[in-house]
């Protein structure tokens, strides 16, 4: 990522009329952002709510109920503490594929160096079935003015909700760890800018948690791995190129 500048959210849905568009399936209904309840010290899940209104998709018997939001199974125990949020078919793209990697857009480096915030952003939006390739949301994010575009060289974190707009997708940006777990709970996906202070930061995708604060991570570098969010969130980035969304995390869901 590195050193970048603007939004221009209004204009994004422009650029996305090529993307085909794909109609979720969810449930109805709404969420209950979890918290850390001072008074017991331990953290109050966050939960799905059905409105009644999905047909008997949203519910499956068993000892455990288990609810789908966002295309995610989210699995709970018989009182209300969430086991685990899965989230399948998330693609792994490489910024450095040879189809793509030494093509330069706009004023800065090739996409192999610069390229990750479109990578991840290719990879989120295929998992949503929105469609398009890294290299598509290079031009895009180009074209917005959010990446290479003349002041610096690489891509800023509003890019990412531009994506979001533009495809129909939910999209918030934030940096907080309590944020963080809530989202990847409900099942959406998130966009996380790493490196901490270096002027040289990078972009991943993260998607599902277990009981004990691990995902899964879609690296743009070409390859996925596990990690712990707090590990995520200690090393967020403080770039204020990656903080022109609101904050260096970006997430992406139905609801």
């Amino acid at each position: 990522m590195k050193q970048f500048k603007k939004v221009i959210a209004g204009s994004a849905a422009v650029f996305m009329m090529t993307l085909a568009s794909a109609a979720p399936v969810h449930a109805e209904g709404y969420w209950v952002d979890g918290y850390w309840d001072d008074a017991s010290q331990t953290w109050i899940e966050g939960k799905w709510v059905e409105n009644g209104a999905s047909g008997g998709q949203s519910w499956t018997g068993g000892g455990n109920t288990t609810q789908y939001c966002n295309g995610a199974v989210i699995t709970y125990d018989a009182n209300w503490n969430r086991i685990s949020t899965v989230v399948t078919n998330v693609p792994v793209y490489s910024q450095h594929n040879p189809a793509w990697a030494g093509i330069t857009i706009g004023t800065g480096g090739n996409f192999g160096s610069t390229g990750c915030v479109p990578t991840a952003a290719a990879i989120i939006m295929n998992h949503f079935g929105v469609g398009g390739s890294p290299l598509d949301f290079g031009y895009m994010m180009n074209a917005w003015g959010n990446y290479n575009a003349g002041y610096g060289h690489g891509c800023d974190s509003a890019a990412l909700l531009n994506a979001g707009y533009a495809s129909g997708l939910g999209a918030a940006a934030f940096s907080d760890y309590n944020s963080l777990y809530n989202e990847l709970a409900r099942g959406r996906l998130v966009a996380a800018c790493i490196g901490g202070a270096s002027a040289y930061t990078h972009c991943v995708v993260l998607y599902g948690l277990d009981a004990y604060g691990n995902t899964n991570v879609s690296d743009p570098s070409g390859y996925s791995y596990r990690t712990n969010i707090a590990g995520i969130v200690n090393n967020m980035s403080y770039n204020p190129i990656d903080w022109t969304a609101g904050g260096p995390f970006v997430s992406f869901g139905w609801e």
